[in-house]
C-alpha cells in the first residue's frame, strides 16, 4: 500500500479511533514515578531471556480484572498473543484485506499491529489495536490492556480492563489455553520493515501503513516458524 490514506478511509479511521480514545485522566498524574516505572521496565526488558526462549510464564493468561497487573508477564502475554495472531490461518488473508480495503478492516487492523508489537514499533502498534478496539474487537481491546499494563499506563490499563469485562472478554474462551497456544506459536522474526511505511497524516501524526509484499511476507514468516 503505497498511496496515502484515501479521504473515506481516514474518516473512517478517525471516527474509530474516537471510540477507542481514552480519557485525559492525568492532570494530577506522578510524572517521576512514571519515569521511574518505564526505567524499570526497560531494565527488566533488557535482563529477559535470549530471542529463542518465548515463554517466561507458562501459567495462565493475565485475567482483565482490577488491580495493577504484573508488567513483564503483560509483556509476555502480549508477545505471545501477537505471534498466535499472526500464526492464525486466516493471518494472511486478513492482512491482505486490510491493504486492498485501505486500512479498512478490523481484524486485519489487529494482524498489522501485532506485526509492528514484533518489529517493537509499539507507538504504531497501539495506534492499529486502537483502530480494532474502536470497531469493537475484543483481542485488540485485550492487546491494549496488556500494552498500557506492561508499560506501568495502569490507569488506561483499568479503562481497557472494564471494556474487555463489560463485553465478557476471555482470552483463553478466545484464544484457547496459554501453554498450549505458547506451544503451539514459536517466535517469529521481526517482518521486513522496508515494506512497512509511515504516512505523515496532518491531523493524526505518523501512521505506519503496510505495503502489500508484507502479505507474503507474514506467509514466510509462518512457514519458516513451523
Amino acid at each position: 500500500m503505497t498511496d496515502d490514506l484515501a479521504p473515506e478511509a481516514r474518516g473512517r479511521v478517525e471516527r474509530l479511533l474516537s471510540l477507542a480514545r481514552t480519557r485525559d485522566r492525568y492532570a494530577d498524574y506522578d510524572v517521576a514515578a512514571a519515569e521511574e516505572r518505564l526505567r524499570d521496565r526497560l531494565a527488566a526488558r533488557a535482563r529477559r531471556a535470549a530471542p529463542a526462549v518465548l515463554v517466561a510464564w507458562s501459567g495462565a493468561w493475565t485475567e482483565p480484572a482490577p488491580g495493577a497487573p504484573d508488567a513483564d508477564r503483560a509483556w509476555w502475554d502480549l508477545t505471545v498473543m501477537s505471534l498466535a495472531v499472526l500464526r492464525a490461518p486466516d493471518a494472511p488473508h486478513d492482512l491482505d484485506r486490510f491493504i486492498r480495503d485501505r486500512s479498512a478492516d478490523r481484524t486485519g487492523a489487529r494482524v498489522f499491529a501485532c506485526l509492528l508489537h514484533l518489529a517493537d514499533r509499539g507507538d504504531g502498534a497501539r495506534f492499529w489495536w486502537q483502530f480494532a478496539a474502536g470497531a469493537g474487537d475484543g483481542t485488540a481491546e485485550y492487546c491494549l490492556f496488556l500494552d498500557h499494563s506492561c508499560r506501568g499506563e495502569y490507569q488506561d490499563a483499568a479503562f481497557w480492563c472494564g471494556q474487555l469485562t463489560r463485553h465478557g472478554f476471555a482470552p483463553d474462551r478466545v484464544w484457547g489455553d496459554r501453554a498450549a497456544v505458547s506451544a503451539a506459536v514459536p517466535r517469529l522474526p521481526a517482518p521486513a520493515a522496508v515494506h512497512i511505511h509511515e504516512h505523515l497524516d496532518p491531523d493524526l501524526g505518523a501512521i505506519p501503513l503496510p505495503e502489500p509484499p508484507l502479505v507474503q511476507d507474514l506467509r514466510d514468516l509462518a512457514a519458516a516458524a513451523s
